[in-house]
C-alpha cells in the first residue's frame, strides 16, 4: 500500500509539473503572438528605433574596467615623464627694435598711429626668406628657413612701438647671436625695401645664463590625464558599438520573445565549490 501511495504521489507530481510547463509555454506563446502582431501593425517603411545608451550601465561598465584606466594613466605619466627628462635645455635671448615715425623733435597722434601700424608691418619682415638668408650668411648656419623661423618669435607689447625679437637655441651664445643678427638683418631689409624710417636698436640681446626646461611633474600629470581619458574613451567606444543583448529586456526587444528563465553565469571555481558542497550534504544525509 505504501508503494502504491508513493507511486501515485509521484505520478501526481509529474502531472502537476507537466501542467505547469504547458501553462507557462502557452502564456509565452500568447505573449509572443501579441508582440509579433503589434510589430506587424507598424508600417514597412518605419524607421528602427535609435539605440539608447543607459548612462548608469555605462558608468558601471567604466567602473568595472577601472584597473585598465589606472594602468593606461600610469603608462602615460611614465612616458611623458621620461620624455621630459630627456628634453634638451633651451636658452632664450631677446633683442629689441624701436619703430620710429617721421623725423623731428615733436611727435603727434598721427605719428604714434603710424608707428603702431609699422610695427605690425615689421612683424611680417621676420617671416621673409630674405631676412632668414641674411642671418644664415652672417652666422654661417646650415639651418633651413622653416627651422630658423621656428627658432624666433616676434612680439609687440600693447601700446608700444617696440618689437621683441626672441631667439631660442640649445647654445646660449648662439641664441644671443641669432637674436642680434635678426635685428640687424631686419634693419637692413626695411631700409632697402620699405619707404620708411630705419628702426633703431632699442636693446641688444645678452647671453642668457639660465636655461628653460620642461617640468617633469607637469608633463607627468598631463600624461596621466591623457592616458586616463584615452582609456575611458576606448571603453565608451566599445560599449557603444557592442550591440549584444545584456539583459532579458534587451533579448525581448531584439527577438520579440519573452524570457522564461534566467540562468546565472558561474565561474569554474564556483561550480566546483557548489559541487563539493552538494557532495558533503549527500554524505551527511546518508550518514
Amino acid at each position: 500500500m505504501k508503494n502504491n501511495h508513493s507511486q501515485q504521489d509521484q505520478l501526481n507530481n509529474e502531472k502537476a509539473n507537466q501542467e505547469f510547463m504547458v501553462d507557462a509555454l502557452a502564456k509565452a506563446l500568447v505573449q509572443a503572438a501579441s508582440t509579433a502582431g503589434q510589430s506587424n501593425l507598424q508600417p514597412e517603411g518605419g524607421k528602427a528605433e535609435p539605440k539608447t545608451i543607459d548612462l548608469v550601465e555605462l558608468f558601471y561598465m567604466v567602473l568595472s574596467k577601472i584597473q585598465y584606466v589606472i594602468i593606461a594613466a600610469l603608462i602615460g605619466a611614465i612616458c611623458m615623464g621620461v620624455q621630459a627628462s630627456r628634453s634638451v635645455p633651451v636658452y632664450s635671448a631677446t633683442s629689441k627694435l624701436y619703430i620710429v615715425g617721421n623725423q623731428g623733435a615733436a611727435l603727434n597722434i598721427s605719428d604714434l598711429q603710424l608707428g603702431s601700424m609699422l610695427t605690425m608691418d615689421y612683424e611680417e619682415v621676420f617671416r621673409t626668406w630674405e631676412v632668414h638668408e641674411m642671418v644664415r650668411t652672417q652666422l654661417g648656419l646650415d639651418y633651413t628657413y622653416s627651422q630658423m623661423q621656428g627658432m624666433i618669435s616676434i612680439s609687440n607689447p600693447e601700446d608700444t612701438r617696440v618689437l621683441y625679437i626672441t631667439a631660442r637655441n640649445s647654445d646660449a651664445q648662439m641664441a644671443a647671436d641669432i637674436a642680434n643678427a635678426y635685428a640687424s638683418a631686419a634693419k637692413t631689409f626695411i631700409l632697402q625695401t620699405m619707404d620708411s624710417e630705419e628702426p633703431n636698436v632699442f636693446s641688444v640681446a645678452l647671453v642668457p645664463s639660465v636655461a628653460s626646461r620642461v617640468s617633469k611633474a607637469s608633463q607627468a600629470v598631463k600624461g596621466f590625464m591623457l592616458g586616463a581619458v584615452l582609456a575611458v574613451g576606448i571603453i565608451v567606444l566599445l560599449f557603444v558599438i557592442d550591440d549584444r543583448p545584456r539583459t532579458p529586456e534587451h533579448i525581448q526587444q531584439a527577438a520579440n520573445i519573452p524570457t522564461l528563465a534566467v540562468i546565472p553565469a558561474l565561474s569554474k571555481s564556483q561550480v566546483m565549490s557548489k559541487g563539493k558542497t552538494g557532495k558533503r550534504g549527500q554524505k551527511h544525509g546518508l550518514s
